[in-house]
């Protein structure tokens, strides 16, 4: 996703086509564009960069067909790939340009190919390697040093800075470890036995992470690229606008809608905001929404799109490596939370659309079912990746299905038909796309290497049980908090991987069994995107919108409340994450949902008039007591969310028997 640049970086124009929007501003015959997904500046976009983006995807298309390579080898040149080619995409600092930066740039990835060159050389060794055994020569460790540097400098272009610290930080902390406070105190190791714990063997920078990205990851990027060439994007819009727009504040809940689907496949809450928030967020200002109102709906629903099944965010297939079971597995688990949650927001768009009186898409906007006919053929692929996940495929022989399927029904109408030239456009897009990813999974594997060698992981533990001295609660509230910090301005892939390392084992000593726990874990990841003071995605939607920063975040976190509260529901009940008999399992979603409808009511406090102190108070405490199981606790809830009903419903008949009054007082004939 771009902006337009002007030659000096002064104007920034939104912008979008059937790709994702791929306009770009010339300087001195570069091209130079910002890149939402990343936030970082582009360098240029030419033939060398489109040639490697090509063989990029086009490797990882290869093996997804025929079968990948053994891991450290597949691994290793996944690497490679992403870090040369970070290196020729991503500019050092802002203001960088001309031909020395052009010429720092390839010297950089030319060396990048010779050091990460050295572990696909030596792949055979890496997939043998036992740390601390087996020998490590100077050269290795002179490697791995060069490696730290170059890894860390592409990241810090890609991503920014917050995960370059992060990884200076353990980088540190496995080296001070005797210096550290008492509860976090290791032996501490030298400069050379990090070196080897993250580069050497399958536990740090080519350990799952990496493994996820290099296989499952990009070639679901890949089929995101090709569905978007399809005009899968524009056929999704069409169809959040005949489903949603129609109704009472219909432009929100077609951001609600289009953001949802098109989620299942970005696996970016900001490329989502991006790819969806151009034309919902004017919609929504359009028709009377506050800027910040529309921004923060778009960016609420947009991170919701990584917990929706069946594609969820990148994370979702980390989880599945870390737990040991099928994807599928955990996007089934994953889709009642991720129904609570959007319901969550549907109640809350619709309570604010009818409080401010907003109405529905005029009718001259909304899409004829002619139209809609006419690209549903374009949901096809979306079918075939959900059926080949539910019969027990791969998430990567899915994905493969999938991009095979529309390429097919592209074919059918020529506006959508993915010619050669799209299909190469469609890799070089994805193999871009990759970059980050790749370098950013490579960090995340220095965190693991450091986590396995001090055992950070058993003190985090400690500190928890010691701060919440025992209480499940307050536990749970302490691991929310850090995994905010911990997430806080990385990728949610990232967040997750590196919660997962530390936070995990803590849930784990309180008694939560391993899905609900990583679950917990993966949700907190996906909601750092809305919570100031980073707020990714809230940040891309205040851009579009015209609104602050702050005030989009804020009113996001409270859209997106029961995205708070729904971790707690199912740590508490795994019946909503389908664990448990079919009774179960209904019972705890009629009982959630109550209680996010009831919650919703409450926190927005309005339901068909204003709603005073008492009743909100009613339904929000009556909400809250549905999250944890037990009859004693749902009965109260119950009771406390029909006392709130019945209060408000004896209102409403009072002030319409009033208005009766004033309108018969006002006309004696009684004709009102």
């Amino acid at each position: 996703m771009s902006l337009l640049i002007d030659r000096d970086y002064a104007k920034n124009v939104p912008c979008s086509d059937d790709a994702g929007c791929s306009h770009s501003g010339k300087y001195k015959g570069s091209s130079i564009r910002l890149d939402h997904e990343e936030g970082q500046w582009v360098q240029r976009d030419n033939v060398v960069i489109n040639l490697l983006a090509v063989a990029f995807s086009g490797f990882h298309l290869y093996t997804g067909i025929f079968g990948v390579l053994v891991p450290t080898l597949q691994r290793t040149i996944h690497l490679v790939f992403a870090i040369v080619l970070g290196f020729l995409i991503y500019m050092p600092y802002r203001q960088a340009k001309g031909r020395i930066a052009a010429v720092v740039d390839g010297i950089l990835a030319v060396t990048s190919l010779v050091i990460f060159g050295y572990f696909v050389w030596n792949h055979q060794s890496l997939s043998e390697w036992v740390t601390f055994v087996t020998p490590f020569k100077l050269e290795d460790y002179l490697v791995a040093v060069l490696a730290t540097f170059l890894l860390l400098e592409v990241t810090r272009r890609s991503t920014g800075l917050p995960l370059v610290l992060v990884g200076i930080a353990f980088l540190l902390y496995g080296r001070l470890g005797p210096w550290m406070p008492s509860i976090l105190r290791h032996t501490g190791f030298s400069w050379a036995e990090i070196m080897e714990s993250i580069y050497f063997g399958l536990n740090g920078v080519f350990g799952i992470p990496i493994g996820v990205s290099a296989t499952y990851i990009v070639v679901f990027i890949i089929f995101g690229a090709f569905f978007e060439k399809a005009g899968g994007g524009r056929a999704i819009m069409n169809f959040g606008k005949y489903v949603a727009g129609r109704f009472r504040g219909g432009p929100a809940k077609v951001a609600v809608v289009t953001s949802s689907l098109f989620g299942t496949f970005s696996g970016s809450a900001v490329a989502n905001v991006y790819g969806t928030g151009t034309f919902t967020i004017p919609m929504m200002k359009r028709l009377g929404y506050p800027p910040a109102f529309a921004g923060a709906v778009e960016a609420t629903a947009s991170t919701g799109g990584q917990i929706m099944p069946p594609v969820m965010g990148a994370a979702a297939f980390v989880m599945a490596e870390f737990i040991g079971v099928p994807y599928a597995h955990i996007a089934a688990s994953a889709a009642i939370p991720a129904i609570l949650y959007y319901l969550a927001i549907f109640m809350a768009v619709d309570l604010e659309a009818a409080r401010i009186g907003l109405k529905c898409l005029p009718k001259e906007e909304l899409p004829k079912v002619k139209d809609l006919l006419c690209q549903i053929h374009l949901m096809l692929p979306l079918i075939v990746l959900v059926w080949t996940l539910a019969v027990g495929f791969s998430a990567m022989r899915a994905a493969v299905y999938a991009i095979l399927t529309t390429i097919a029904v592209s074919l059918f109408r020529r506006e959508n038909r993915l010619t050669p030239h799209r299909i190469i456009d469609a890799l070089a897009t994805a193999g871009k796309r990759t970059v980050m990813m790749g370098v950013a999974t490579a960090v995340s594997g220095v965190v693991i290497g450091i986590v396995t060698i001090t055992g950070i992981g058993l003190n985090f533990v400690g500190v928890v049980v010691a701060l919440s001295a025992g209480i499940p609660i307050l536990s749970l509230l302490l691991v929310m908090i850090a995994t905010f910090i911990l997430g806080m301005g990385v990728p949610t892939t990232v967040a997750y991987i590196i919660v997962a390392a530390v936070v995990i084992p803590a849930l784990k000593s309180m008694g939560f069994s391993v899905l609900p726990a990583h679950m917990f874990a993966f949700y907190f990841s996906v909601i750092s995107m809305i919570t100031p003071p980073v707020a990714a995605a809230a940040l891309a939607a205040s851009q579009i919108a015209g609104a602050g920063f702050f005030s989009t975040g804020f009113l996001a976190c409270k859209l997106g409340i029961m995205a708070f509260i729904v971790p707690f529901m199912f740590i508490y009940s795994p019946e909503l994450l389908l664990i448990g008999s079919p009774l179960a399992i209904v019972l705890a979603v009629i009982t959630a949902s109550i209680g996010v409808i009831s919650l919703s009511v409450g926190l927005f406090g309005w339901f068909r008039i204003e709603l005073t102190i008492i009743p909100r108070l009613f339904l929000i405490a009556g909400g809250l007591l549905l999250i944890k199981p037990g009859w004693i606790t749902d009965l109260i809830g119950m009771t406390l969310i029909v006392s709130g009903a019945f209060i408000v419903r004896r209102r409403v008949k009072n002030l319409l028997l009033i208005k009766q009054v004033e309108s018969l007082s006002k006309n004696p004939n009684g004709q009102v």
